[in-house]
């Protein structure tokens, strides 16, 4: 379904709505609320789409634009709201303090040979974003970080909150009550990948960041709050904005 809104592929687009349509009519409970948060988020990610594209291409200001373009992410929460507000159930169930000693695995937080602690894990992944970025970052000089350093406030911060909220609250929340924890990760990951498109980044790019979506929901799960994520996204955005990745 992200593939073909963000593609423009309106007949495809129709075909998965039949069949969509069909899927809630044999489901049962739990199939036809995923069928209907999958409808929903679609349609708010549509109206994303088009306020970015459309509503905000006369605003020549660029941190306002930015800032606009960002907070525009709230339209694919207000769907979903809506659907939690009918089904009385919790919008996001990881918005709480996050337990900073649970154990994860490393480096593979789900899986891997060694045994961390939350609170130890985060810095030491954030140590490694900070250096392999780094040298492009030096690449660029002081100069440009000065030059974008109010709109990598901005863009690192709206973006983050808001995509977290989005991916690692709502969705995760959902998909988790529908078919499990392990397939909302892999869900959500991937569409969090995929729709970095209409950002402009190529689908190979797209695919990396999928890899991206993995930490940050298992972190949020085994946290047991988007906390963490939030911390670690908005430093990486802060980091790809300085290293020229993102703005320049």
């Amino acid at each position: 379904m992200l593939i073909l809104i963000q593609t423009n592929n309106y007949l495809f687009l129709s075909i998965w709505g039949i069949i969509a349509i069909f899927l809630y009519i044999r489901s049962d409970q739990s199939g036809r609320l995923f069928v209907m948060t999958s409808g929903l988020f679609g349609f708010g990610f549509y109206a994303y789409l088009y306020v970015t594209t459309y509503l905000l291409e006369g605003i020549y200001w660029r941190e306002i634009h930015i800032l606009l373009d960002r907070l525009s992410l709230v339209l694919i929460l207000i769907p979903l709201l809506w659907l939690s507000l009918v089904y009385k159930s919790s919008f996001i169930h990881y918005l709480k303090k996050p337990n900073w000693d649970n154990i994860i695995q490393f480096p593979f937080i789900l899986s891997g040979a060694h045994h961390v602690k939350l609170k130890f894990f985060l810095p030491i992944a954030l140590i490694i974003n900070i250096i392999a970025m780094l040298p492009f970052i030096v690449s660029n000089g002081w100069s440009f970080v000065q030059e974008f350093f109010i709109i990598a406030v901005i863009f690192s911060f709206t973006n983050a909150v808001l995509e977290e909220f989005v991916w690692r609250g709502a969705l995760l929340s959902r998909f988790s009550e529908q078919m499990g924890e392990t397939w909302a990760i892999i869900l959500t990951s991937l569409g969090f990948g995929l729709q970095h498109y209409s950002l402009g980044f190529p689908w190979s790019v797209c695919i990396a960041f999928s890899f991206g979506g993995f930490f940050y929901a298992a972190i949020t799960v085994k946290s047991k709050s988007i906390v963490p994520s939030i911390i670690w996204h908005i430093v990486l955005n802060f980091l790809m904005v300085f290293s020229g990745l993102i703005i320049k």
